[in-house]
Formats: C-alpha cells, structure tokens, sequence
C-alpha cells in the first residue's frame, strides 16, 4: 500500500529521484557496452547488454511513474484551482446578494421617506398659497388704506388740494413677479399630485 502521508509533489520528486538514477546507471551500462564493443570483447558486451537491458525496463517504469505523477500535480493544481474559483464565486455571490438586500432595503427606506415627503407637500403647499395670497391682499389693504387716507385727508382739509393719489404698495407683488414658482403657486393655488 503507498504511503498516503507523502503530498503528490513528494512523490513526484521521489520518483524523479529515482528514474534520473536509474537513468544513471542504464547510461553507464549502456556506455560500457559501447567501450567493450568497441574493443570487440563480444563475451564482454554479451553480460554488459543483458545488464543494460535489465535496466532498462526499470527505467521505463520509472519515466511512466514521473509522467503519470506530473499530470496528477497537474490535475490536482487545476481541480484546486477550480475549486478556488468556485469558492471565490460563491463568495462574490454571497457578498452580491448582501448588498442586494441592503440595496432593496435602503430603497424600501426612501421610499417611505418620498411618500411622507410628497405628504408633506400637499398642506406645505396650500399654507405657501394661503400666506401669498394673504401678502398680496394684505398689500392691496395698503393700497386701499393709502387712498381712503387721501381721499379723507384732502376732504378733511389735512392734505392740499390737488395732491397726486399715492401709488400703490408693490413689496410684495414685485418680489413675487420675480420667482415663477412663486407666480406658478398664485396662478394656482391647489396642487395636484
């Protein structure tokens, strides 16, 4: 049975350890047959190539178990990469339906908010026309006022004949005529929302 506490990667440089010295020694087999041919010592070769051979298939095995070992390093990193990007998903979408609750009841919130406010304006409204319209009656008063006290005051003999009427009052009305909102809110005084 293998050794389960040793990490993929221990195992890989374990047989690539293994695989390079058998390597090793098949390079050196293979080496010595070429000299004790080269030297013609057939009897030689004969026992240095039976070595080499005996080598070789060890060598193979152990190249096999090094390939096979790399693409399991490489299917374990590209699985926990997976699984780390899975993981980093499920936390953006976590996170995003946080701020998707928050977001609906911010907007609950001021939606509350807009209502009492339109609410508001309707009877904030009316008092603004009310207390305009009580601005200009209360200088049309004035005006009144002023030419009641010529005409009185020219019959009582307080002002001199031929006294030009007094002009009437505008401090209200000229500021008015200067804000449309404030012309809009005259021209009608009930709102509709």
């Amino acid at each position: 049975m293998p050794d389960t506490t040793m990490t993929l990667n221990a195992r890989l440089d374990q047989a690539r350890r293994e695989a390079d010295a058998l390597g090793d020694q098949l390079a050196h087999a293979d080496s010595e047959l070429a000299e004790a041919l080269e030297r013609r010592d057939y009897a030689a070769a004969e026992g240095l190539k039976h070595a080499a051979d005996e080598l070789r298939q060890p060598h193979f095995i152990a190249l096999a178990n090094v390939t096979a070992l790399e693409a399991a390093v490489q299917q374990l990193a590209e699985h926990e990469a997976e699984q780390q990007r899975a993981a980093q998903a499920r936390d953006r979408r976590d996170q995003a339906a946080g701020m998707y609750e928050r977001a609906r009841e911010q907007e609950a919130e001021a939606m509350e908010d807009l209502d009492r406010c339109l609410a508001e304006v309707g009877p904030m409204y009316a008092a603004l026309a009310m207390t305009l319209q009580a601005a200009i009656q209360a200088e049309q008063a004035v005006g009144q006022a002023r030419r009641d006290a010529h005409s009185t005051g020219t019959v009582a003999g307080l002002l001199p004949e031929g006294m030009p009427m007094p002009v009437n009052p505008n401090k209200a009305s000229a500021r008015f005529d200067r804000v449309a909102v404030l012309v809009e809110i005259l021209k009608n005084p009930r709102l509709a929302l």
